[in-house]
């Protein structure tokens, strides 16, 4: 095997290690919105719980706002009573009084529920601000460890990177442009070895004199079909 070719395996590989590592750091952002959506769904939790405690407070006012007012309206009738001197307008007024009574123990009924409601929902909100607490410690903590292995990450691209430019400045020009068009093209293996008469790349079975180029070593032999650049392995 030519030197030529030794270079360009080891550059094939820097480029495998760097195109590996560079998807990694492109999968960081949405693994870390994974777990910041995570932390959304408990806070939303929480809201709705709180918009439920809301809810139920409103629906006690709005109850004593009713009930005070029918009790206005029962004033009012006791007040016609006292003027009244008929037996039957003041058995009218008792019979709207009791009406009115009726609708205020209702309403009543109604405030015991809303109160029940506020008691739940109270009880809710404090489970779901000890779990968002928990989930926001550990999503920080989630998220300094992806931070970490970004910074890892871009400082081994940064190294293979080096390495590598060292490594391409030690190669033909001509071999090296033809190796990275190869590349940008299959986005997988440039060079690849001849596998029992087949490329190594498409499997494809190769004619016998690239067969033979690929043995001496000496051009820069490419597959018919998938056009990769072949080399021989002992």
């Amino acid at each position: 095997m030519s030197t030529t070719i030794e270079r360009l395996l080891i550059i094939q590989e820097r480029d495998r290690a760097i195109a590996r590592l560079v998807r990694e750091t492109k999968d960081i952002p949405a693994r870390k919105k994974l777990i910041e959506d995570r932390l959304k769904a408990h806070q939303d939790v929480l809201h709705t719980a709180q918009e439920d405690l809301k809810k139920a407070q409103a629906g006690i006012k709005q109850v004593e706002i009713e009930v005070d007012s029918r009790r206005q309206k029962i004033q009012r009738f006791r007040e016609q009573q006292i003027q009244i001197k008929k037996n039957e307008e003041f058995r009218a007024l008792e019979r709207e009084i009791a009406a009115v009574q009726k609708e205020i123990r209702a309403e009543e009924d109604r405030e015991i529920e809303f109160m029940e409601q506020v008691e739940k929902a109270r009880a809710v909100i404090a489970e779901r601000e000890a779990d968002l607490k928990k989930e926001d410690a550990r999503v920080r903590e989630d998220q300094k460890v992806f931070d970490r292995r970004l910074e890892e990450l871009q400082a081994e691209i940064a190294k293979l990177q080096t390495d590598r430019k060292a490594l391409a400045e030690q190669v033909d020009a001509t071999w090296l442009g033809r190796y990275e068009r190869i590349l940008a093209k299959t986005g997988d293996y440039a060079l690849v070895p001849v596998e029992h008469g087949a490329c190594g790349g498409c499997h494809m079975n190769l004619p016998p004199h690239l067969i033979h180029e690929a043995r001496k070593g000496l051009s820069a032999a490419q597959c018919s079909y998938c056009s990769r650049m072949l080399y021989w392995k002992p």
